[in-house]
């Protein structure tokens, strides 16, 4: 994973134009920003970065080419990495197998009339009995790492809908602040991912206290972004043509299944195991003398004052 990693371009004219308008990037000076992101890693001698374009240029694009934001959402996105071992400890799909067997995520085969990927997950489907929220989420986290490998995902994004049918108090027990707290801060501030939209469909009458756990995370930007319907799907399908969404939601696509993603990411098994070599060496977790993500004083690393969406 070196800068020589012979990176062409794959997106389409008519992606290039709406790169060029939204994001800013341009073709004849995409390499100069490849470049000077890349001198920015002396800043941080403490962080083994890769250094191929076809990795980098993910944060280039989700922070709109503006080198200095994109090296910030680059450098938060090994912090994580080091501070919530709980969550990216063995990053790997065969991690998580189980949970991805149990349909807790879908994503449909088609996207959007805007090209972004609609990304389904189902938390009534998460068996609290078997595995902990933080392998569910890391679950997801692994998911959304395989999706914004596309540069097609990269410039048009991704839509999320939350399903929550199933979901009880016994679900809830299992959720604090402190979890909640970590998934805001690493799907806004440390993936390079462009979340367009949130849509929430069937919510029990226990949401407002689940929405309460997330909400003051949340950037004011996301919560623009927050669309709620419960079981009117109608509405929805404002959003989300029912033509390229399952039944279960008023659409047409019957029998989804996760199948064809689930064996995509496990091939990527290698790939991801290569990808964990980068960030904060091993020997830099035992600094500062606190469990994983607190400091010594037995706050959390980092701040959340600042969330940010693009």
């Amino acid at each position: 994973m070196s800068s020589n990693d012979d990176y062409v371009c794959t997106l389409s004219s008519d992606l290039l134009e709406k790169a060029k308008r939204e994001l800013n990037e341009n073709p004849a000076t995409r390499q100069q920003k490849l470049a000077d992101l890349r001198s920015m890693f002396t800043e941080r001698p403490d962080i083994k970065f890769r250094l191929d374009d076809s990795f980098l240029i993910r944060f280039l694009r989700v922070r709109k080419f503006d080198v200095r934001r994109a090296f910030k959402t680059l450098v938060h996105y090994y912090e994580v990495r080091s501070q919530y071992k709980d969550i990216f400890s063995d990053f790997t799909p065969s991690t998580v197998l189980e949970i991805l067997e149990d349909q807790v995520h879908l994503l449909l085969p088609s996207r959007d009339k805007d090209g972004r990927r609609i990304f389904i997950v189902k938390p009534g489907r998460w068996d609290p009995s078997r595995y902990t929220i933080t392998a569910c989420f890391k679950a997801t986290l692994l998911l959304i790492e395989m999706l914004t490998e596309d540069e097609e995902t990269q410039v048009n994004g991704v839509v999320l809908i939350a399903d929550y049918s199933g979901m009880t108090m016994n679900h809830v027990k299992h959720m604090n602040p402190v979890i909640t707290r970590k998934m805001a801060d690493t799907i806004q501030n440390a993936m390079p991912l462009r979340l367009k939209a949130f849509h929430y469909v069937n919510q029990p009458k226990i949401f407002d206290v689940i929405f309460g756990l997330f909400r003051p995370f949340l950037s004011e930007k996301m919560i623009k972004r927050l669309h709620f319907h419960g079981n009117e799907f109608d509405t929805l399908h404002q959003y989300i043509p029912s033509s390229i969404l399952p039944t279960e939601y008023g659409g047409v696509l019957q029998n989804a299944t996760n199948r064809e993603w689930i064996d995509q990411l496990v091939a990527k098994e290698v790939e991801f195991a290569e990808n964990n070599k980068y960030g904060f060496p091993k020997s830099k977790e035992a600094l500062g003398g606190g469990k994983s993500g607190e400091d010594p004083a037995g706050g959390l690393v980092g701040t959340f004052k600042s969330l940010n969406v693009d």
